[in-house]
């Protein structure tokens, strides 16, 4: 398993629901920010698509959008229409096709949208490092292999048979490491995407994720950046955003919560799991950075689990 693996698996994806959207004449669609990702594959268009801070733009057939966590957004055949507000439902009362505009004509546009949950305990090591929208292009040869996943979540959504929660779940993975790994380098300068677009960081970065429990330092993993401690420790910082061990502690913590709160693991058997030599050494490390003792975590996240 990789960096990118690893951090995916530890969210626990769980699809929540899908539907087909589709438009015909002049309409327009305002919806308000929803928090949870949300993905979007274009079948048939071009509309417009605004979304909240960010400027309008233009998606064809083909296209596809991913969002970590679902923003307000416009959708439009005119981004001179004047949009309609939009409700979100509950889950369990999504209707399975939606239609926007004129329902007498064909629709211009057709697209397939879904949303799903990551697990709250850990949802943020992944989000914070994520620009708010991911678009991949009809031109952009990975566009196939995602497309491909995205039917077979539709298919999978709609149809009521055994082992759909699984198998939603690992799809939902799967999409997701391929939509990430295919972001192009331009849309994510700094950060965890960039980092495993360099071979020697994401050498690091792999050590640090899939074997966590060794007791690393700088100058080992440096070691296995194959580079001098200085040059990995300012280049790590830089594309990263923070210090290779404080990037190394956050992600301890992050497998430490989900031992702690969904594994129901015992505060020694985590502290060891995570490369840490005793229970109160880790105990301490936890309290600092959570604000919470991990017996306090474990009373308030067990009991919902």
């Amino acid at each position: 398993m990789d960096a990118l693996a690893a951090i995916v698996t530890l969210l626990r994806p769980q699809a929540v629901g899908t539907k087909i959207i589709h438009g015909a004449g002049r309409w327009g669609v305002c919806y308000p920010a929803l928090g949870q990702p949300s993905f979007a594959l274009v079948l048939k268009g071009p509309c417009w698509l605004a979304v909240d801070g960010i400027p309008a733009t233009m998606l064809d057939a083909g296209d596809f959008v991913l969002f970590p966590a679902m923003p307000g957004f416009t959708m439009a055949s005119d981004p001179k229409v004047k949009p309609s507000a939009m409700k979100l439902a509950p889950s369990e009362r999504q209707a399975e096709e939606v239609f926007h505009g004129d329902a007498t004509k064909e629709p211009s546009v057709s697209m397939l949208g879904g949303y799903f949950s990551f697990d709250p305990i850990n949802a943020s090591m992944l989000l914070d490092s994520l620009p708010r929208m991911l678009r991949i292009r009809a031109a952009d040869p990975s566009i196939g292999s995602v497309a491909a996943i995205v039917e077979l979540i539709r298919r999978e959504a709609r149809e009521n048979r055994a082992g759909r929660a699984l198998v939603l779940a690992r799809l939902i993975e799967v999409m997701l490491v391929e939509a990430l790994r295919s972001v192009p380098a331009g849309v994510t300068a700094t950060g965890l995407l960039a980092g495993l677009r360099e071979p020697r960081l994401a050498a690091a970065l792999r050590a640090i994720h899939t074997k966590t429990a060794r007791p690393w330092t700088l100058a080992t993993l440096a070691r296995e950046a194959g580079m001098s401690r200085s040059a990995f420790a300012e280049r790590f910082a830089r594309v990263i955003g923070r210090t290779p061990l404080n990037y190394l502690l956050q992600w301890r913590l992050a497998v430490a919560r989900d031992l702690l709160a969904r594994e129901r693991k015992p505060v020694a058997e985590t502290a060891l799991a995570v490369g840490y030599e005793s229970a109160s050494g880790f105990s301490t490390a936890f309290s600092r950075e959570t604000g919470q003792s991990p017996k306090e975590f474990i009373g308030s996240h067990r009991g919902g689990a």
